[in-house]
């Protein structure tokens, strides 16, 4: 019985073998191709700041970073002329960040909506919605609506009653409602200073209208006829405001960049 066994065993296994279809042959011998395509890596740079004409006295952004660059720690914020207002962040486990709001200097011509806010997250890590409140009582909540891409495509505040809405090429904002405003963007090949920051949130402050504090929303710069300093990752390092009749730059934009610890 062994041996009978065995022999049927055996001639499976070469019925099995000869069966094996043979391999499809395209033409190409990978003995002798060495040739391999390569990418180019991509390059994270984080910005740290951006400031008027240089002075460090004259922030446009101060952002602090953790070492992997994962998740902002402080901000610090105003329009170059000596008003500041600073958002510390705070994370609890993966879904949700605190946001305190304090001015940093006793001005008062600026003035925040609220003085906390609590960010929730959905599972791929974006905004699902903000909390928004002043001493304790809850002000507002807004709502946040991304594409099948992921994509942020509403941004819903102010009891309900307003959005900021985006149309997507790519990886850019080409068309877009921002506080009530209609954009529409051309794009240049530089990289946008703020394209590898997480969030869109509006600075919350009285006085600027709730403006963007950041605008992660494009991966380009817009097309602005500005002059331009670019570093060798092609990311924007200086932004050059021009008289048009003498060609002299009147004010310019700095901007400075991290890049995360391995």
């Amino acid at each position: 019985m062994k041996k009978i066994l065995y022999l049927s065993i055996f001639l499976l296994s070469v019925l099995m073998i000869s069966c094996k279809p043979d391999p499809i042959d395209n033409g190409d011998d990978d003995t002798n191709n060495t040739d391999t395509i390569q990418e180019e890596p991509l390059v994270r740079k984080y910005l740290t700041k951006q400031l008027l004409n240089d002075d460090p006295e004259r922030i446009i952004l101060s952002i602090d970073w953790n070492e992997d660059c994962s998740q902002i720690k402080n901000v610090k914020y105003s329009m170059g002329y000596g008003s500041t207002a600073n958002y510390k962040f705070t994370y609890y486990d993966y879904d949700s960040i605190k946001v305190d709001i304090s001015m940093l200097d006793e001005l008062p011509n600026w003035t925040p909506y609220y003085d906390v806010m609590m960010i929730h997250l959905n599972k791929e890590r974006n905004i699902d919605k903000i909390y928004c409140y002043v001493d304790n009582v809850l002000q507002d909540i807004e709502k946040y609506a991304y594409n099948e891409n992921g994509k942020l495509q509403e941004r819903i505040y102010w009891n309900d009653e307003h959005k900021d809405k985006f149309e997507w090429t790519g990886d850019n904002v080409t068309k877009a409602v921002i506080n009530e405003n209609e954009y529409s963007y051309e794009l240049i090949d530089f990289i946008h200073p703020h394209y590898t920051i997480p969030f869109y949130m509006s600075d919350q402050i009285f006085e600027t209208g709730g403006r963007p504090l950041f605008t992660p929303l494009w991966k380009n710069m817009i097309k602005d006829y500005c002059d331009y300093e670019i570093d060798e990752n092609n990311y924007i390092a200086k932004k050059m405001y021009k008289d048009n009749a003498t060609d002299t730059v009147r004010l310019f934009y700095s901007y400075y960049y991290t890049t995360p610890s391995k």
